[in-house]
């Protein structure tokens, strides 16, 4: 399995994003116990690694567009849909990436239970990146379990 992409930025726009939507969220969960879901969306800066074969090969910097979909039935949390998208440029070589990222956050018993990330980031003049992965909840890494890198990078 090769190591290609580390998208530890999602972590932080989720941070970032949802101090303020926690007290809309729990006020909703007095207020009815019915399925809700509810949605915002974000733009924040981003700083990003990017990883081939296990080893920083550069570093994209910009800013993204985080849509948020947050998941209430019953009163407990069940999922955290977010989508990121948007332009990062590269500090090596000036190629602008589009990104594109999905992670899943499903909760179990109300706590965190995983975190799937699924990225796609293709760059202006060629590269192109593709992952999937999860978050380790203990340790919080990014587990990058399939990947594809522009073949001069593997």
């Amino acid at each position: 399995m090769k190591k290609s992409l580390l998208l530890i930025a999602g972590l932080l726009f989720f941070a970032i994003a949802c101090n303020e939507p926690y007290e809309y969220l729990d006020e909703a969960q007095e207020k009815s116990a019915s399925t809700k879901t509810y949605q915002w969306k974000a733009e924040t800066a981003c700083f990003m690694p990017l990883i081939c074969d296990g080893e920083e090969i550069d570093i994209l910097e910009g800013n993204l567009m985080a849509h948020y979909r947050w998941h209430v039935q019953k009163g407990e949390y069940k999922w955290i849909i977010l989508n990121f998208s948007g332009e990062l440029t590269s500090e090596a070589t000036g190629e602008t990436f589009e990104i594109l990222e999905v992670d899943k956050i499903e909760f179990q018993d109300g706590a965190y239970g995983q975190y799937d990330l699924m990225w796609n980031v293709r760059g202006d003049k060629g590269s192109h990146y593709i992952g999937s992965g999860y978050v380790d909840l203990v340790t919080w890494e990014v587990i990058a379990e399939k990947t594809v890198c522009p073949p001069s990078n593997n």
